[in-house]
């Protein structure tokens, strides 16, 4: 049975995602090109069926890469 609270966390959590990624995307004028949402709440993962509920990203590959750079260059500043 899923636990309603971990399920609202990552349903906002999603949703937070989303919106920090449309702005990071406008602020750099990429905001035209997507239209679709890049991030999923879904109950489960495959890997872990029973764990925690799971935010999916569905990014391009360009996205990915430019996603990538940002948290590395997040984790150097620690």
């Amino acid at each position: 049975m899923r636990d309603p609270e971990l399920v609202s966390s990552a349903q906002r959590a999603a949703s937070e995602l989303e919106r920090a990624w449309s702005q990071w995307r406008h602020a750099r004028g990429l905001i035209e090109e997507v239209t679709e949402s890049v991030a999923g709440y879904v109950s489960h993962s495959i890997d872990h069926p029973w764990g925690r509920p799971r935010v999916v990203l569905g990014l391009d590959a360009d996205e990915a890469r430019a996603l990538a750079v940002l948290l590395g260059k997040e984790s150097a500043v620690r």
